[in-house]
């Protein structure tokens, strides 16, 4: 059943990646947690990015089946602990835009119904394993936005270390 708040993690899914792809219709955020999302998640996505390049180079996703096996894999893995905070669900939008664009760098043309499954498969899975931990923790605007919208470069720098860390996983699947 998909409710108002799948409708909302889509939308923050589907505008996160179109922002990754910079996707030339894209306008400013439409809201103060996409705009929050995009700044934090794109940064960390850019410094993963350098920081991993040649892990990243030898990964050959050429199929979004392929990207949501890996998503899924890799997530699952990252949350085995059972442990959830703010930067750990950033690193769910952060390695959906990563894959996105590795998909792109592969030569795959992503087609618009392409980028809504994998909106999807990311609102996917937050909703079934973090929306409660989401509402518990404030929601979007009470949890999400206190913790980053005045962020602090400690914060930052331990979400770049957890966010490196489910990169590291990739070696699982390769």
């Amino acid at each position: 059943m998909e409710t108002a708040e799948f409708y909302y993690v889509y939308y923050l899914a589907q505008d996160y990646l179109q922002y990754v792809l910079q996707e030339s219709h894209l306008g400013p955020a439409q809201t103060r947690v996409a705009h929050v999302l995009r700044t934090i998640a794109s940064s960390l996505q850019d410094q993963t990015e350098e920081a991993l390049r040649p892990l990243l180079d030898r990964i050959d996703i050429t199929s979004v089946a392929v990207a949501k096996r890996i998503f899924n894999g890799v997530m699952d893995e990252k949350f085995a602990d059972g442990n959830t905070n703010w930067g750990r669900i950033m690193t769910i939008f952060t390695f959906g835009g990563l894959l996105t664009k590795k998909l792109q760098e592969h030569g795959v043309q992503l087609t618009a119904e392409e980028k809504e499954q994998i909106s999807y498969f990311i609102t996917e899975y937050i909703i079934n394993n973090k929306a409660e931990w989401i509402d518990a923790n404030g929601g979007w605007e009470n949890g999400f936005l206190t913790k980053f919208e005045r962020r602090s470069l400690l914060s930052f720098s331990k979400i770049t270390a957890l966010f490196i860390a489910v990169v590291s996983l990739f070696r699982e699947y390769y």
